[in-house]
């Protein structure tokens, strides 16, 4: 990091909360999206296999998330945030103008959304990237929670706003609100810092591009910080899995008002705020190990209530004291990674680790599902707290420095 930058005071005029607020209004437009797609396929196809097939087509860029690392390496990062933003611009503003028109099919849609995908892969490592030039080592725990509890916010919140969005305009028209706020996050990108990378000069080749993909693995296997990190989310992903996939079946059977299902899905956004938040201070009290393991029993064993318990209020708050174990946890998990990266390889370790920690949960909803057929729901979700808590245990492997 430049060291004009050194310890310099985190203001509204500084660059990590410029990025912060591009971050947000992205996120914002990411949440809104989020409602309208399912909504504009039922419009043009009234199925619901559709709805997942065109869900899917976005998620499914995340299985490629290492192959995009070596770029984020050689590229400068404000730049990749700059492609990003606008492709996401350019793409809702393309399927605004053929929903308008009437142009739209779910083959278009599931395109456009494969795009929206990358430039999210994208834009997620640049950012990633991004941080650590913009502030001072010291200050990358506050910057990263930040970020999470900001991210947080536009989940509890962008589904509001879609709401209103919704009230007032069509969905067609409700997307070029869309594209409004993707072109702000693209202005806000545009006043920050430009810092020159010289990894770029290096020459391009595919024997290049593999060496470095496999200099990113071997990196990650060998710091034992990050590695044992990653081993800790995949396990506790798979779990927490269960209980994402079969939560909304789950809270509907003890209760058929869709006002009380609202308040227990609710629950969980204003947990994980209130878990960031925590995790603001929480690295002045204890260690980055005590946290940690703290966090994934409590957050484990929260999921398990919720799997015992029969009542839709100890339901909402189990699931309020999970998410908030997460969110405490996440900052920690990025500082770790950045605190411990050389900044050459920051895009490489950030996408390959979320690769790894990711790259079960397709397997973890389809067992969840047959689980649930087979032991039924609360025992499932039971199964899915006691796999999260576990994974609390490999935290012991971490340095003790940590």
């Amino acid at each position: 990091m430049s060291d004009h930058m050194g310890m310099e005071k985190i203001t509204l005029t500084h660059p990590l909360s410029r990025l912060m607020m591009s971050t947000t209004m992205a996120s914002m437009a990411g949440q809104v999206y989020s409602i309208l797609l399912p909504l504009l396929v039922l419009e043009v196809t009234s199925s619901t296999i559709a709805v997942t097939i065109a869900i899917a087509a976005e998620r499914t860029t995340m299985l490629l998330q290492p192959l995009i690392g070596p770029f984020l390496d050689r590229a400068n990062w404000k730049h990749v945030l700059l492609i990003a933003d606008f492709a996401r611009f350019l793409c809702f503003l393309l399927l605004s103008i053929i929903a308008v028109t009437g142009q739209i099919s779910l083959l278009l849609i599931c395109i456009i959304s494969v795009c929206i995908g990358f430039a999210g892969q994208f834009y997620q490592g640049a950012q990633f990237t991004a941080i650590p030039y913009l502030v001072a080592d010291r200050q990358l725990h506050y910057a990263n929670s930040l970020e999470s509890a900001l991210y947080q916010l536009t989940i509890v919140i962008g589904p509001s706003i879609g709401g209103v969005v919704l009230v007032f305009f069509s969905i067609h028209y409700s997307l070029i609100a869309v594209s409004v706020l993707s072109l702000l996050a693209v202005w806000l990108v545009l006043l920050l810092p430009y810092e020159q990378h010289t990894s770029s000069s290096r020459t391009f080749s595919i024997s290049h591009y593999i060496h470095e993909l496999k200099e990113g693995f071997t990196f990650i296997y060998h710091q034992k910080e990050i590695w044992y990190t990653n081993l800790i989310l995949l396990i506790s992903n798979f779990g927490i899995q269960f209980l994402i996939v079969l939560l909304v079946i789950y809270v509907d059977q003890l209760t058929n008002d869709p006002l009380l299902i609202g308040i227990v899905l609710s629950s969980g956004g204003i947990g994980a705020i209130l878990g960031t938040s925590l995790g603001f201070f929480a690295d002045r009290f204890s260690t980055y190990r005590h946290i940690l393991f703290t966090a994934k029993v409590i957050g484990g064993l929260s999921i398990i209530w919720v799997g015992l318990t029969d009542s839709i209020w100890l339901a909402a708050c189990f699931n309020m004291v999970g998410t908030a174990a997460a969110g405490a946890v996440n900052p920690i998990i990025k500082t770790i990674r950045q605190r411990y990266t050389p900044r050459h390889l920051l895009g490489r370790v950030q996408s390959t680790s979320r690769f790894i920690t990711f790259t079960l949960l397709p397997v973890a909803s389809i067992c969840g599902g047959l689980l649930s057929e087979w032991i039924g729901i609360g025992l499932t979700i039971i199964l899915g707290g006691c796999i999260a808590s576990i994974s609390g245990f490999l935290v012991w492997r971490l340095p003790h420095k940590l």
